[in-house]
């Protein structure tokens, strides 16, 4: 049998046939029972080429440690897709989300990211990163305005034109060593 190169961070009960599921709780039947806050996370370096974080970042306590793990347990030509609920979502606010996100979430974890002085001692590179918005933006266009000019809607706009989530696809950057 192939071992299995994908992980699923909180499948919330989704099966994933060709992936490693890891959730918190036993009701979802994960793989793998075991607590995001908690680290190190029960995989082996380098183990995985794709992580998939759908939803669940934001229920955690901290960002530094899961993107320690993240880059740790990811191979150096994987990739990471994370999805989290934008701060201004109708979503974003609830009592068991911990953490809050703008497209600039991650940036002290990238190469070169805008908050590159923030940046931590893993280092990632982003394949591709967006706001989503709900339909009725989507109609007249503004989500492409507003992932051309991030900032911009960061800062002038974001309360005005609320967005739905923000989506990153990141790499590791690993040493030859690493990899």
């Amino acid at each position: 049998m192939r071992e299995k190169t994908k992980l699923v961070l909180g499948s919330a009960g989704s099966r994933v046939e060709d992936a490693i599921t890891l959730d918190i709780n036993t009701e979802h039947k994960p793989d793998v029972v075991h607590d995001l806050n908690i680290t190190p996370l029960p995989f082996k370096d380098g183990q995985f080429k794709e992580i998939v974080c759908h939803h669940v970042l934001e229920h955690l306590k901290d960002l530094s440690s899961i993107m320690s793990e993240l880059y740790r347990i990811c191979n150096g030509a994987g990739t990471i897709y994370i999805e989290v609920p934008h701060h201004t979502s109708w979503c974003a606010n609830t009592p068991e989300h911990k953490l809050r996100f703008n497209y600039f979430a991650f940036d002290g974890y990238v190469d070169g990211g805008i908050t590159q002085w923030m940046r931590q001692t893993e280092k990632f590179r982003y394949l591709r990163r967006e706001i989503t918005f709900h339909r009725a933006f989507r109609r007249a266009f503004l989500h492409k305005l507003f992932n051309r000019f991030p900032l911009n809607y960061e800062r002038f706009w974001t309360y005005m034109f609320p967005a739905e989530h923000l989506k990153v696809w990141l790499r590791p950057l690993k040493t030859e060593s690493e990899k």
